[in-house]
């Protein structure tokens, strides 16, 4: 019985018209180590720095031929994606980049700022020295971050730290609140960052708030943490103000 010859594989790229892609990501595929994580990064790193617009579509097969990975795995880091509210999955249609709605962003900032501060308060209060420790050496790494400006690291390590904050409240409740709502914001946060001054200014915020929480000073800690979060708010609303069109 003869072998079969093995089937050429098809290597497709994007066409500007349907998803735009650097022609960096379309020459290189994933590495097969860690693939799963590597797919949910790349695609996160891609909408985070607006390379993928809001609304752009998502078509399984040509990322597929694009990164070298079978649909498995492309569909478990899309659903990733969809819990951080990064893209929107359709049934039985093309999943697309998540719109930015402006009202909806808003409303949720005004939630987000008072949550930070039952957040902060409960934190501050009830976390231990080592909680502390680890929560400040994150907050250390994330000034190496600004100081070499690796924008995607930081803007990851920047919502683990709110995260951490949140978690070490103890208040289940609270956190499944604070997480739901943060995945509708994760990008808009993002976009805000990419001002060099916000940046800078979000930075010295969580020096404020980092030296609070190591003083136990709890009330100072939660409004600190809450202004910081006020003040996320407007500069992506802002930002959001300047670019209707792109952000639908």
């Amino acid at each position: 019985m003869s072998e079969r010859a093995p089937r050429a594989k098809l290597r497709t790229r994007f066409k500007p018209a349907r998803l735009k892609l650097s022609s960096d990501h379309s020459k290189r595929p994933i590495e097969r180590m860690s693939l799963h994580d590597q797919l949910v990064a790349k695609v996160r790193e891609m909408i985070v720095n607006s390379e993928l617009q809001a609304g752009a579509p998502l078509p399984e097969r040509m990322l597929c031929e694009t990164f070298g990975v079978s649909r498995t795995p492309l569909r478990e880091a899309f659903k990733i994606l969809a819990n951080e509210g990064l893209i929107e999955l359709r049934s039985h249609r093309t999943p697309v980049v998540t719109p930015i709605n402006r009202d909806e962003i808003a409303n949720i900032f005004d939630i987000m700022v008072a949550l930070d501060g039952v957040a902060g308060s409960q934190a501050a209060t009830l976390a231990t020295d080592d909680d502390i420790a680890r929560l400040n050496a994150m907050h250390e790494r994330l000034i190496q971050l600004h100081r070499d400006a690796a924008r995607t690291a930081y803007f990851r390590l920047n919502q683990d730290i709110h995260v951490e904050i949140t978690r070490l409240a103890r208040n289940p409740v609270l956190l499944n609140i604070w997480t739901t709502l943060h995945a509708n914001i994760f990008r808009a946060r993002a976009v805000a960052n990419y001002d060099a001054r916000r940046w800078t200014e979000s930075v010295e915020e969580h020096e404020t708030f980092m030296a609070l929480l190591r003083a136990r000073d709890a009330a100072g800690f939660a409004a600190a943490l809450s202004m910081h979060t006020r003040k996320t708010g407007e500069a992506v609303l802002l930002t959001l103000e300047r670019a209707p069109a792109r952000n639908g």
